[in-house]
């Protein structure tokens, strides 16, 4: 998870905080903003297109009703029309007279008016008696009506089987027949049989325009993004919105095979004219399809609206989140800015700086520890230097005071006196001792040295004292081995062997004995140089720590400088502590933490 997150950050690694905040801020924003206006687009669209198919359906099977009522009332109007002319051809003879014909003609026309009058959706009707007269629905006449006797209309009548069926014939724009010959007309041809004697009396012919079936649509509702057709079995446009496709094959190819090949369906397809939902409705009576086509564009026009309203609120927030962003990264930034420049400058040494900046929040709580931060570090530098030059005081001093001329003359003059007895081999350990001793006392490199060579320091120092005063005491050393590697600033035990060989055993006047011993104290090492001389007051162990007597005379500098050495380097916890009785001998102890890894202290 952490690599993950780790490979998600690494574009914005190098980015400015302002930039960071930008990249993070808006698509927090845009992202949910555009993801829910799609997710709701995507939802709302298959609703709406659900929604529309069952409205659609439920509008063809309306359109369908009104059409088979429309074709139902044709029929009854037919038959209604052969039973109105059995009554009137029952008391008519084959040889009236001019004025009985008149007053068929005129009786026939009456019939008809009724009979439309009764069935509006039947536009017109014609009748042809077996003497060739032709009576018409319309008055008057026209000479194109003549046309239907050689046109083979009536022909077709004759063949059709079932005398006094109704029988239906395609589509058709004729211009005989019809009040308008510019509108195609759907008719019923039929033969008027005589009720009482079976034989025929003439043709009927009742027309429906097509204009009645496709006012159902608009009565419907029909829009300009939708519309409706019926086809027939081929395929042919035998209704429609669009007046062009009439009486033709239906444009577009793929989807007129589709149509055929199909029972009823609704669904979202191609076509020539884009992508649209196509519902059809079989209409089994007169094998006719009805088809409503409608562009998903129409659809989801509300729902684009508001795709668009997402997109201009969207650019909206940006703009608003592009302000809120600038705001908040320099309300942010800036004192970050302030705050970076001021540790830019720490980085380059300088401390007299300070971060000003008094906001309440988090950055205002970093430039508080910052500005205590740089004045501790101020504070801590200067105690550093200080106690540094302390350091270089005490351990100049220290090697001043191991440098005393006296102290290398007397030794010289014990070489020779050495070498003129013709102890030659004692003369060349002391000048052994004598080079080792100052070549740690000079030594310009670590400080810190581990406590082995710190006692073969002192080794050489006793050797050399005791050559001089042999009758005055003896020595022994021996510490832990697993104190040997414990590391001690230099120069720490031989002072303290020193004062007790000048400050208790030389005053004894007796021979004494010196002894370097140490133990393990938990987590410190503690080194004891103890000796049987003369002790001291209380007195004098006070004015050791106050590093002078009432004359101000310095009194025993090598302890106090060791042990102020020991605390600089260590801690306060650590350093020198004396225990001395007067006449009884004196024990000082070095308390010194217990460091097995030797380290360079470079100072």
């Amino acid at each position: 998870m952490m690599r993950l997150w780790s490979l998600l950050a690494m574009p914005f690694r190098g980015l400015l905080i302002r930039n960071k905040i930008i990249a993070v801020y808006i698509p927090l924003i845009i992202v949910p903003l555009f993801a829910l206006g799609y997710f709701t687009s995507h939802l709302f669209t298959g609703s709406l297109i659900d929604k529309t198919k069952q409205n659609v359906r439920d509008e063809s099977a309306l359109i369908l009703i009104r059409i088979d009522s429309m074709i139902h009332n044709s029929e009854s109007s037919a038959n209604i029309m052969m039973e109105d002319f059995n009554h009137i051809y029952e008391n008519y003879s084959a040889a009236a007279t001019p004025f009985e014909e008149n007053q068929l003609r005129i009786q026939i026309q009456s019939q008809f008016g009724v009979d439309l009058l009764n069935f509006p959706d039947i536009d017109s009707a014609a009748f042809i008696d077996t003497h060739g007269r032709l009576y018409t629905s319309y008055f008057p006449s026209r000479e194109k009506d003549k046309e239907v006797f050689t046109s083979g209309l009536l022909d077709k009548i004759d063949d059709l089987p079932g005398y006094g069926t109704n029988n239906w014939f395609p589509m058709q724009l004729r211009d005989y027949l019809v009040t308008d010959p510019d509108v195609p007309v759907l008719s019923i041809g039929k033969q008027i049989i005589d009720l009482k004697y079976g034989r025929s009396i003439g043709i009927l012919i009742v027309n429906i325009k097509e204009s009645a079936i496709s006012n159902v649509y608009a009565d419907m509702g029909e829009s300009a993004n939708e519309r409706y057709m019926i086809i027939d079995t081929q395929g042919t446009v035998i209704s429609s919105s669009d007046k062009s496709e009439l009486l033709k094959p239906m444009q577009d190819e793929r989807l007129r095979k589709l149509v055929l090949s199909r029972d009823s369906f609704s669904e979202t397809l191609r076509t020539q004219t884009g992508k649209n939902l196509v519902t059809t409705t079989d209409y089994g009576k007169m094998g006719w399809k009805l088809i409503n086509i409608v562009p998903q564009k129409a659809i989801t026009a509300d729902i684009r609206k508001n795709s668009r309203m997402t997109v201009l609120i969207g650019a909206v927030c940006l703009v608003f989140a592009l302000l809120g962003a600038g705001i908040l990264s320099r309300m942010i930034v800036q004192p970050l800015q302030k705050l970076a420049k001021a540790m830019r400058r720490v980085r380059e040494a300088e401390l007299n700086v300070s971060a000003r900046i008094d906001t309440a929040d988090e950055i205002g709580l970093l430039a508080s520890v910052f500005n205590s931060m740089i004045a501790r570090m101020k504070e801590l530098l200067q105690r550093v230097e200080e106690e540094q030059r302390r350091k270089k005081e005490y351990e100049l001093a220290l090697i001043h005071a191991q440098i005393k001329p006296h102290f290398l003359y007397n030794t010289l003059d014990l070489i020779y006196l050495l070498n003129d007895l013709g102890r030659s081999r004692e003369a060349r350990d002391t000048t052994k001792s004598l080079a080792d001793f100052y070549r740690v006392a000079l030594s310009k490199g670590s400080e810190m040295i581990t406590v082995g060579e710190e006692i073969r320091n002192a080794r050489d120092y006793l050797s050399i004292q005791h050559a001089r005063y042999p009758d005055v005491f003896d020595f022994d050393i021996d510490l832990p081995p697993d104190m040997l590697g414990t590391m001690i600033p230099k120069l720490s035990i031989q002072p303290l062997v020193e004062n007790a060989i000048y400050h208790g055993l030389k005053l004894k006047g007796s021979p004494g004995h010196l002894r370097i011993g140490g133990f393990r104290d938990g987590q410190s090492a503690v080194i004891v140089v103890s000796d049987n001389g003369v002790g001291m007051p209380e007195s004098r162990l006070g004015e050791i720590w106050n590093r002078s007597t009432g004359d101000d005379k310095p009194v025993s500098f090598g302890i106090f400088s060791v042990h102020e050495r020991i605390r600089l380097y260590f801690g306060e916890e650590y350093g020198v502590s004396i225990e001395s009785r007067e006449h009884l001998g004196t024990e000082v102890r070095i308390r010194i933490p217990m460091e097995r890894n030797r380290r360079d202290w470079i100072v």
